[in-house]
């Protein structure tokens, strides 16, 4: 049966769910997870992708956006295998704060591998994404904080949906400092410290967007490491919105990833905001959501980048200020 394919690579595992051909508007079905035993990335790789030093890796000297690709094409082929024919389309996910020039790396990455029609979604769109298919709460016109917690990082992205058409991602910020494992591995003080760690990165985030935490509209929590208990109070106490997570949130981005491809607009490889899909899927999944008032939901459709295949644009230039020596 035909079927979409969204992965969803990470530092523990790579992530994939399929949507299958259905009848219906929307004409595929909801977004359905499926195991992959690929080897897990290295640690930190997204953060190398574009530094120019190479991985280590099974005797082999890789660039670090080369072996996203190898972990990518390592999952499809066992989804291809099990599934006994291979998508009509793929899409993966990187991180939200990321700017054209990683993006344009790691296009270029599958390019050279023959892997062109590959499409490439952020990951915070890809969770908006996911609730809005879903039937969930977004508000348009206000601002949507989406958290990512992953394993070794931490993602928060802030989105404005305006209506159908319409989606303004205002900013995005990364932390490697903290993540999932020191929500896992520590106690219950330890974990207090971790979510102070990351309510402080929603609010450097928010500020140089001229957001205030009063105005967001809702949190959407995603990364495995939402799925310690400690997360969602926390946001909940902290900020004053919604805080909505699935009851298995490592797999909300790969399934976002996959509900991308549903959209007809998706005719480029690289798509930095959101594109839905006109028709939600008709699932009732479980969802924690705090607080219990809902808002009402937008189906919105972004355009997509300009970038060719292979295309890589420059990066911005760097400047740098002389120290000041002695006095004022």
């Amino acid at each position: 049966m035909p079927y979409l394919l969204g992965l969803d690579v990470g530092s523990a595992a790579t992530w994939a769910a399929i949507c299958r051909r259905a009848p219906g508007p929307a004409g595929w079905g909801p977004p359905s997870p499926v195991a992959t035993d690929a080897p897990p990335a290295v640690p930190g790789l997204f953060r190398r992708c574009g530094d120019d030093v190479p991985v280590y890796c099974d005797n082999l000297l890789i660039t670090p956006q080369a072996l996203v690709v190898e972990q990518a094409r390592a999952a499809g082929d066992q989804v291809w295998a099990r599934e006994g024919e291979g998508p009509e389309g793929i899409a993966v996910a990187y991180p939200s704060a990321w700017g054209p020039g990683r993006v344009g790396l790691l296009r270029a990455a599958f390019d050279d591998a023959g892997m062109s029609n590959v499409v490439l979604v952020s990951r915070a769109c890809a969770v908006v994404e996911r609730h809005l298919a879903a039937g969930r709460p977004v508000a348009s016109g206000r601002p949507v904080a989406v958290c990512r917690i992953g394993r070794a990082s931490v993602e928060v992205s802030l989105l404005v949906p305006y209506g159908p058409g319409r989606l303004e991602v205002l900013g995005a910020a990364t932390a490697d400092e903290f993540g999932g494992d020191d929500l896992a591995e520590g106690g219950a003080a330890s974990a207090r410290a971790v979510m102070a760690a990351v309510l402080d990165l929603v609010r450097r985030t928010a500020r140089p967007c001229q957001v205030g935490l009063g105005d967001l509209a809702a949190v959407l929590a995603a990364g495995g490491g939402a799925a310690h208990p400690v997360v969602v109070p926390s946001l909940a106490d902290a900020l004053p919105a919604p805080v909505i997570r699935e009851d298995d949130p490592w797999l909300t981005v790969a399934r976002g990833t996959a509900l991308a491809l549903r959209s007809p607009a998706l005719s480029s490889a690289v798509v930095p905001a959101l594109a839905s899909s006109a028709v939600p899927s008709p699932e009732v999944a479980n969802v924690l959501v705090l607080p219990t008032e809902l808002l009402p939901i937008t189906d919105s459709r972004l355009g997509v980048s300009e970038l060719g295949p292979g295309e890589i644009p420059p990066r911005p230039p760097v400047q740098v200020a002389a120290p000041k020596v002695g006095g004022k």
